[in-house]
This record gives C-alpha cells, sequence and structure tokens, in this order.
C-alpha cells in the first residue's frame, strides 16, 4: 500500500514524458541519417562525421572538418533544411507538453507527494479556506508539519502568494488524496469549510482512513451552528468549535476585563503562539491512566515531566477548577488542563498510558 499510494500520480506523469518520445526519436533518426550521409558520401570518420552533424543542424557554422563534395553540399543543404524541421516539432511539442499540461506543476506535485511520504505526526489540513490559512501559520511558527490538500483554483493561488509550499491539489473530499497526503502517519485533520456539510464529508472520510490506518487521529473541524456541531460529534469528530460563539466569548471577556491599551493579554499571547515553546493540552483522564485515583500532589506530574496542571473539570460538570488544591483527587473521566513546553507536551501519552505506547511500538515493529 505504502508503494501504491503514489503511483497514480507517477503514472500521470510518465504519460506526459511519453508525449516527449516522437520528438526525441525524430532528433535520433535526423542524427543518425547526417552521420551516415556523412560518412558515405564524403568518407568522413564517425567522430568527425558526427561533430559535423551536430554542428549543421544547430546551425552554428564552424568551417567543414573536411573537404565536402558537391554531392556532399547538396546533403547538407537537405540535412539543414529536415533539421530545421525536425527541431521545430520538437520545439513545439515541448512547449505545448509544458504549458497544456503543466508539466512543472507536475513535477513539483510528485515532488510533494514523496516529501509528504516521509512525514510523521503531521496535519493534513483540508481546504486552504480563510480559518485553516491561519491554522497553517500558527503551525509554521511552531515548526509542527502540516500538508494542504486543495484542488479549487482560487484557493490554490492564494496558498501560492502566501508562499506556502505544502500543497498538493488534491480534491480535500476524497479518501484517496488523504492517503497521498500520507495520513497513514499523520496525527490529525483539520476542516474548517464555510459549509457544514463539507466539513461532515471530511470528519466521515477521516473515520473511514480511521479503520484502514488500525488507529484513531484526531478530526479538528468548525461548525456555523449547534445543530451542525452535534451531527459533527455524532459522525466522529474530536473537536468541533463554534467560531461565532468563540469570538462572543472573546468578546465578551474582553468588555468584561479589558487589556491595557495597546497590550495583547498574556493569555492572548499564550494562546495564539507567540510563546512558541510554551502550550495549554487539555486531556480526558482514561481508565488505567497514570493519573486515575491520585491527587494532584501525588502524580509527580511536575517533576517527571516540568509540566503544571492548570485546572481540572470533574465529569458531567460544566464548572472547571482552576487552580485546584493539590490534595484534590483525579478520577476516570475527569478533563485536565495541564500547561507545559510543547516538549513536555509531547510526553503525555506515554506518561498516562505507558502500556499502550509499548504496545504500539511493538505493533509498529511487527508491521
Amino acid at each position: 500500500m505504502l508503494l501504491n499510494r503514489f503511483s497514480k500520480r507517477r503514472h500521470d506523469l510518465s504519460d506526459i514524458l511519453e508525449r516527449f518520445q516522437s520528438p526525441i526519436i525524430a532528433l535520433i533518426l535526423v542524427n543518425t541519417i547526417g552521420t551516415l550521409g556523412f560518412m558515405i558520401i564524403d568518407d568522413y570518420p564517425f567522430l568527425d562525421a558526427v561533430y559535423q552533424t551536430v554542428f549543421t543542424l544547430t546551425t552554428v557554422g564552424y568551417q567543414e572538418t573536411h573537404p565536402i563534395s558537391q554531392e556532399g553540399r547538396l546533403f547538407v543543404v537537405i540535412l539543414i533544411l529536415g533539421g530545421v524541421g525536425v527541431w521545430s516539432y520538437a520545439i513545439a511539442v515541448s512547449i505545448n507538453v509544458v504549458v497544456s499540461h503543466d508539466l512543472l506543476g507536475k513535477i513539483r506535485d510528485t515532488f510533494m507527494e514523496n516529501k509528504a511520504r516521509n512525514f510523521k505526526d503531521h496535519f493534513i489540513i483540508a481546504g486552504y479556506t480563510e480559518i485553516t490559512r491561519q491554522v497553517v501559520r500558527s503551525l509554521l511558527r511552531q515548526g509542527i508539519p502540516y500538508v494542504v490538500i486543495d484542488n479549487d483554483q482560487a484557493r490554490v493561488e492564494q496558498a501560492n502568494e502566501d508562499g506556502i509550499v505544502e500543497i498538493l491539489p488534491l480534491n480535500p473530499f476524497l479518501n484517496d488524496s488523504f492517503r497521498r497526503a500520507n495520513i497513514f502517519y499523520a496525527r490529525g485533520i483539520v476542516a474548517a469549510f464555510q459549509e457544514d456539510s463539507d466539513n461532515i464529508t471530511v470528519v466521515v472520510t477521516g473515520k473511514i482512513l480511521e479503520e484502514e490506518i488500525k488507529r484513531s487521529i484526531l478530526l479538528i473541524t468548525v461548525a456555523g451552528h449547534q445543530e451542525s456541531r452535534e451531527k459533527l460529534h455524532k459522525v466522529g469528530a474530536t473537536t468541533v468549535i463554534l467560531p461565532n460563539e468563540l469570538i462572543g466569548q472573546r468578546i465578551s471577556a474582553m468588555a468584561i476585563h479589558p487589556s491595557d491599551e495597546g497590550q495583547s493579554s498574556f493569555l492572548d499571547r499564550v494562546a495564539f503562539g507567540e510563546f512558541l515553546n510554551l502550550d495549554i493540552r487539555e486531556v480526558t483522564v482514561e481508565k488505567g491512566s497514570t493519573l486515575e485515583g491520585l491527587s494532584i500532589r501525588e502524580t509527580n506530574i511536575r517533576r517527571d515531566l516540568g509540566a503544571h496542571i492548570l485546572g481540572i473539570q470533574r465529569k458531567r460538570h460544566r464548572r472547571l477548577i482552576l487552580m485546584p488544591n493539590p490534595d484534590m483527587h483525579i478520577h476516570a473521566g475527569d478533563q485536565v488542563l495541564i500547561m507545559g513546553t510543547l516538549a513536555q507536551l509531547h510526553q503525555l501519552p506515554e506518561y498516562l498510558h505507558p502500556k499502550q505506547s509499548d504496545e504500539s511500538e511493538e505493533s509498529d515493529l511487527l508491521a
């Protein structure tokens, strides 16, 4: 399967390159005729005949290496006329292939697919929209690998204007597009189309591919209203954001607690990536987790990882307990906010479920 993922793109490229076959054969044929003609008519040595043929066909106009007979001069005239015709044909075919079939674009796309094949723990951005444009900028700032898939001409042109090279012009609603973006090793999929139906399609595609790759991935998307959010959760989205709700909450917070004029709040600077090495992660404590049943003090998460627990939200409770008492116990189903550096938070899955990490490594080795 790893070899077949990119076979279609390579097949398309090989079909285009085959169009150069006829002009190449014609050039070889006219050069062969010229070489043989000089050898037969005026007894030229082989290398001299090749040399004479090349500069005759290219109309460079060097002096003949050997005297040419009358028959030879007539042959040269015919050779020049034939050579000009062949070269004109070859140039016309080359221009047609490069322009009409976007040869350079297909070579670039093939290179990008091979580059994506080496990506690991990356995000696949389905559609280069206004929202995912900001997502890409944030991922770039934090050095997190990503690849965009989008075949909308206007959005592709916008990505090119923004200097985004990690983009594949593929349909973001097809399974094969995600395979060619190396979904096998991706961390997750991000989709933020204006139409909720498009986001639902991407999420369903991601869930189908989870069965193929035999593991879960992050499926992050947006919704226009509450009903769509519920639908997206039901079809398997990991996180669904309502942009209007988020903007309303932020405006409300700024109205109630306005920041100093001309100064962005510390929370904004952390949340939106100004502190590139600092992040906040929300994790759900599952049964068997190393945090289950322990108090915050007993977890020693600060000692082991250097990270800090900022808050706890009890299962089936809406209230978030910020700066919890160190003696508060953590139970399965609780949601925990953990702040730390990117390197520290990267170790969270292994810290929370060390046995699962070992088993996944063993399965990767067996595979």
